[in-house]
C-alpha cells in the first residue's frame, strides 16, 4: 500500500500519475517487441505503489541511459521506461515550482511556437532593427555546474534536487562501458525543455524589464527588436555578456543583426515589412520529406496514383500546420508558386 507522504516528500496526485503514465505508453508505442516499456506496462499494477513510495521518499534511483545504434547510423541514449516515466513526473512538479518568463514561449502554457510567431509580426511595426540568433549546439553545450546552481538557488525541496542533479549527470552503457556525461542536457527527455527555458533565465528576465526593447525566445531561438542602431548595439552586448556567464555562444550561421526591412528568418517563417511567409529552409525541408516520401511509396508497390494520393494527403497536413495558430495572421503561402520554384518530383 502506497503510504501518504510527510512533510519532506515529494507530492505526487493521481492524475500525475496516470498523465506520466498515459505519456510514457504514447511515446513508445512503437518500441520493438524487446524493449522494457512492455515488461513495465504488464508489471505496472503491481509496482506502481512500491514506485511511488520510493519517488516520494527519495529512494529512487536512475539508471544508465542505453546507447543505441539506429538503422539509418544516428546513435541516441535512452532512459529506461521506468526512469523515463519518473522524469515525466518531475517535469509536472517543476513546471510548477520554476517561476519561468512568458518571454520563453515554449514552456507549456506560455503560447508556444505559433504565438511567438504571431506576436512578433504584430510588434514589427514599431520597430527598425533586429538581432536574431541562436546558441550553438545549446543542448550539448550547457555547463551543468551553472544548472544545477541555478535548480539549487529555485527549487526548495531536497529530493527534487537530488533526481535533478542525477539526471543532468547521467551515465550512458554501451557495449558493458559506462560513461559519465560531463556536460550538456539529455535529449529527448520530458525535462530537457524545462532545463533551456531555466538555463537562460536570467537572460529573459533582462530584458522583459526593459520598456524600449521587444524580446522573445523560443527554447535557444532568440529574438530581440530595438527602435534605434543605439538600443540594438545595447541589447547584443548585454546578450553577450550573458552568454559570457553561461559559457555558451551565438551560431554564427543563424545570426542576424541590422535593419529589419533587410528582412530575417526566425522560427521557420521569414520576417519583413512585406507579409509573413515562411522560411526558404522550411521550403527546402519539405521538399526534401516529399521526395524521400515519394521514394518510400514507390518500394511499396503502389500505383501512380496511389502515391499521389498519399502525397497530396502530408502535403494537406503540412500546409494546414503552417497557416495554424498564427491568429489572425495572414500568410502568404501558394502551394503552386512553390512547386514551380522547387523544381518537385513530378507526380502523374
Amino acid at each position: 500500500m502506497f503510504n501518504p507522504p510527510t512533510n519532506t516528500d515529494l507530492i505526487i496526485t493521481p492524475s500525475q500519475c496516470d498523465d506520466a503514465y498515459a505519456w510514457l505508453i504514447k511515446q513508445r508505442k512503437h518500441y520493438p517487441a524487446h524493449a522494457d516499456i512492455w515488461f513495465f506496462r504488464r508489471d505496472w499494477s503491481s509496482i506502481r505503489a512500491d514506485l511511488l513510495y520510493k519517488i516520494c521518499t527519495g529512494e529512487y534511483i536512475f539508471s544508465a541511459l542505453k546507447r543505441i545504434y539506429k538503422s539509418d547510423g544516428t546513435v541516441i541514449n535512452v532512459w529506461s521506461s521506468q526512469d523515463a516515466f519518473v522524469i515525466k513526473l518531475l517535469s509536472f512538479l517543476l513546471a510548477d515550482d520554476l517561476n519561468l518568463s512568458t518571454s520563453c514561449t515554449h514552456v507549456k502554457g506560455h503560447g508556444g511556437l505559433k504565438h511567438a510567431v504571431s506576436q512578433a509580426n504584430d510588434e514589427l511595426k514599431n520597430y527598425h532593427f533586429v538581432c536574431k540568433t541562436d546558441v550553438k549546439g545549446y543542448y550539448e553545450n550547457i555547463n551543468q555546474s551553472l544548472l544545477i546552481d541555478q535548480i539549487h538557488s529555485q527549487i526548495s525541496n531536497k529530493i527534487c534536487r537530488r533526481y535533478c542533479y542525477q539526471i543532468i549527470h547521467r551515465t550512458v552503457e554501451y557495449g558493458g562501458n559506462y560513461l559519465d556525461i560531463q556536460k550538456g542536457i539529455s535529449r529527448g527527455c520530458p525535462l530537457s525543455p524545462i532545463f533551456g527555458a531555466l538555463y537562460l533565465k536570467e537572460l529573459d528576465d533582462l530584458f522583459s524589464q526593459q520598456s524600449n526593447v521587444y524580446y522573445v525566445r523560443y527554447m535557444d531561438d532568440i529574438l530581440i527588436m530595438t527602435k534605434t542602431r543605439w538600443h540594438n548595439r545595447k541589447a547584443i552586448k548585454q546578450m553577450n555578456q550573458c552568454f559570457n556567464r553561461l559559457k555558451v555562444k551565438q551560431h554564427p550561421d543563424k545570426t542576424f543583426i541590422g535593419r529589419l526591412e533587410k528582412g530575417f528568418d526566425f522560427l521557420g517563417y521569414h520576417f519583413s515589412r512585406k507579409p509573413l511567409r515562411l522560411a526558404t529552409i522550411t521550403i527546402r525541408k519539405h521538399v526534401e520529406r516529399l521526395r524521400q516520401l515519394y521514394e518510400q511509396q514507390q518500394l511499396t508497390g503502389l500505383t501512380p496514383l496511389e502515391i499521389a494520393s498519399v502525397l497530396g494527403v502530408y502535403v494537406k497536413r503540412w500546409l494546414r500546420w503552417c497557416e495554424s495558430g498564427l491568429q489572425g495572421v495572414m500568410l502568404e503561402l501558394s502551394y503552386e508558386n512553390l512547386l514551380n520554384r522547387e523544381d518537385l518530383i513530378p507526380i502523374k
